[in-house]
């Protein structure tokens, strides 16, 4: 009968996922959201679909259909699609370099964010309202992964769990009287 009410401690590597803080979490999900829109854009894009745009408007269609929406061949959500995914992977791993890869991955994304805003409105004459979303989602990276980065390693905060008291061997056993 105890057996049915003992708990089952899980493995380390499941343990370690409910320890992560909650910038990291912020993170993730921010490159999530970033790359549901920019997969959204990239599926339309690839397939010549007007992407369904707010209120009926024809801003996504201009911007898909201006000669800024394709540099160098390449359909602009497709860029996008690559940097949420290198931003997510860099938000699960550990480490000051991971940190700092997504950071500057962050303010890349942020300043083209910028760039295509400026085209949009000065240049296109046109809103795409998921290329705001796409920029909102780099703007609020940019404040997450700047905490992240500052902040440091949360672990190195933490002190360590204690595994009781380290095992004397023969030869630090003190001398027998």
């Amino acid at each position: 009968m105890n057996a049915m009410r003992t708990r089952r401690t899980p493995p380390a590597s499941i343990a370690r996922i409910g320890e992560t803080d909650k910038l990291t979490w912020l993170s993730r999900a921010l490159s999530l959201t970033g790359l549901a829109i920019s997969g959204y854009l990239a599926y339309t894009y690839l397939r010549h679909q007007a992407p369904v745009c707010v209120g009926g408007s024809q801003g996504c269609l201009k911007v898909e259909q201006s000669r800024y929406a394709r540099p160098f061949g390449i359909p602009m959500p497709l860029f996008g699609v690559a940097a949420y995914l290198i931003l997510f992977v860099t938000a699960c791993m550990r480490g000051q370099r991971a940190r700092t890869a997504g950071m500057v991955l962050t303010v890349i994304a942020f300043a083209t964010s910028i760039c295509l805003a400026y085209l949009e409105l000065e240049v296109i004459h046109a809103i795409c309202y998921w290329c705001v979303g796409s920029a909102v989602c780099a703007a609020l990276h940019v404040i997450v992964n700047s905490a992240r980065y500052v902040r440091g390693d949360p672990d190195q905060t933490l002190p360590s769990p204690s595994l009781g008291p380290p095992l004397l061997s023969a030869s630090m056993s003190p001398p027998l009287p």
